[in-house]
């Protein structure tokens, strides 16, 4: 679990989809909602499933609607490492 917190932290921090660490923020400022995000890949059937998902963790973690378009590539990347 630790190795794939890691890549998707990697993933999530260059993404900053919230611009919070270009903000100054802690480096561990995204670090609840990638366990999240880790928790779901399991259950995740396609990358569109996972960019939903990974819509609706910021949306309960921040009130963000995040576009779909700017979570299908984070997905991606995601997906392709799982």
């Amino acid at each position: 679990m630790m190795e794939k917190y890691n890549f998707t932290k990697k993933i999530v921090d260059e993404w900053d989809p919230i611009g919070l660490l270009a903000m100054g923020c802690p480096d561990d400022e995204y670090s609840p909602e990638i366990v999240d995000i880790v928790k779901l890949l399991p259950q995740m059937q396609s990358v569109e499933e996972l960019a939903s998902g990974l819509r609706q963790v910021f949306l309960e973690w921040f009130g963000e609607h995040l576009p779909i378009e700017k979570c299908l590539p984070v997905a991606e990347k995601i997906w392709n490492k799982d």
